[in-house]
């Protein structure tokens, strides 16, 4: 397990160390080495989650920046639980709003504002379970992401969504304190291990 990054002194600090924070653990993770190895296991493990949660609709999300890429395990499982429908999100830069759309491996996909792909559909979804990219996280469940605030305005009163946070073990964090707009995730997934409320609730196989 990898040594917490930093602990902030209060609130006020937590706030103003983010943006450095943000840019230190994405330069630490796009470093990061047996990058093959760890996204096996991290495949894996995900594999593992969406047997035990077999969601109905399930979204997730085009990686970017090294985040780990959900995507081949997204596939696999989608291959053998075809009743499970996939959605990608889109977002609006003038609303700040996010949408997922439903989406299938090999429909056609296109750069967003922040040059994400998206996917070109229409057809609007509402995901029971959602893969949430994190670029830190403490072991709460708390996720600290890229500061846009979508996924936390999208997840703001949608409880019964199940959130799964993706991240690698070396973006742990032993402190972050929690903003009024910060969402927990259910469970943060890295190849170390289960983070979060419902960790204790899953038993993986290594």
């Amino acid at each position: 397990m990898n040594p917490p990054l930093y602990d902030p002194l209060s609130p006020e600090t937590d706030q103003q160390l983010r943006p450095n924070l943000r840019r230190e653990l994405i330069a630490k993770r796009q470093a990061l080495p047996d990058l093959e190895r760890r996204d096996a296991e991290l495949t894996e493990r995900l594999l593992q989650v969406l047997d035990a949660l077999e969601p109905e609709t399930l979204g997730a999300y085009c990686a970017t920046r090294g985040e780990f890429d959900p995507m081949p395990a997204v596939t696999q499982w989608l291959a053998a639980h075809p009743e499970c429908t996939l959605a990608l999100p889109r977002v609006n830069e003038a609303t700040k709003e996010m949408t997922f759309f439903a989406w299938a491996p090999g429909e056609p996909l296109r750069p967003g504002p922040y040059g994400i792909a998206e996917p070109t559909g229409e057809a609007v979804l509402n995901p029971t379970t959602l893969l949430v990219p994190c670029v830190g996280f403490a072991d709460v469940g708390l996720r600290l992401g890229y500061g846009g605030g979508y996924y936390d305005r999208y997840l703001a009163g949608r409880e019964e969504v199940y959130t799964v946070g993706l991240s690698y073990a070396c973006c742990e964090l032993h402190q972050l304190d929690m903003q009024p707009h910060d969402q927990l995730m259910d469970l943060v997934l890295t190849e170390d291990g289960l983070y979060g409320l419902d960790a204790l609730s899953l038993t993986l196989v290594d």
